[in-house]
């Protein structure tokens, strides 16, 4: 058995419309059509990936587990970022920077 690829990565949000406006209106994801799934959520296409939000209202405590996303301009996605009310964590500038989403979320975003 090999993996191939990624086929899609869940995170639990908090408030489903802070994160459909974080990740479609900010971060300019692809929303697409949620197959069958229990409780709020929705999907959105990066890449042949997939990202899957879950609404949960439980609180989490932070972490530094992340999902890295690459993007072909870091200066736009980092105003983007600051846009949507999101603070810098880390940045090494030019290469790459770590935010949350609104529900805490750890991103590291990459240049490509």
């Amino acid at each position: 058995m090999k993996c191939t690829r990624l086929a899609h990565a869940n995170l639990r949000v908090d408030r489903l419309d802070a994160a459909l406006r974080f990740y479609g209106e900010f971060l300019g994801l692809e929303p697409i059509t949620r197959g069958e799934a229990d409780g709020k959520g929705a999907w959105f296409r990066i890449g042949g990936a997939e990202i899957h939000l879950t609404e949960d209202p439980v609180p989490q405590p932070p972490s530094k587990r992340h999902l890295a996303l690459e993007v072909d301009d870091l200066p736009a996605a980092r105003a983007a970022v600051l846009a949507a009310g999101a603070s810098i964590e880390k940045e090494e500038p030019g290469r790459r920077f770590w935010t949350r989403d609104p529900a805490g979320n750890r991103l590291e975003i990459v240049g490509s």
